[in-house]
């Protein structure tokens, strides 16, 4: 798992954390119970504090992605991905649809919003 952090990005850095992790289970680079670094190593690891990561550890565990055992460690606890996936695809489209309400009070042509899917899809506009 490679996690990368910018300091001096607009998200916060313990959210920076979190979609990094959250991301690497989506993609199956970390599976079903999977040791992750304790919130000491990955705070040393990205040069982060601890509360860095206890914050993005605490998140994560709210949303169920991975549990802590006393004494052992985190670990990876998603068991089936496509429950994640569904509910990501669910929030992503909810924003489409406000964003596309948006464009439509715009008066942007239907048209326009086709060609720029097919755009971000690598389609064609000839279809």
């Amino acid at each position: 798992m490679n996690l990368f952090i910018n300091a001096a990005g607009d998200k916060p850095m313990y959210e920076q954390v979190k979609d990094g992790i959250k991301e690497a289970i989506l993609k199956g680079e970390l599976k079903a119970h999977d040791l992750m670094p304790s919130v000491r190593q990955l705070a040393a690891d990205l040069n982060v504090s601890m509360i860095t990561t206890k914050r993005a550890y605490a998140d994560l565990e709210r949303e169920g992605l991975i549990y802590t055992v006393a004494g052992k460690g985190t670990f990876v606890k998603l068991e089936d991905i496509t429950v994640i996936q569904e509910k990501n695809i669910g929030e992503a489209m909810e924003e489409f649809r406000k964003q596309t309400e948006l464009l439509k009070k715009l008066d942007v042509p239907l048209e326009r919003l086709e060609s720029e899917i097919r755009s971000i899809y690598g389609g064609n506009d000839n279809e």
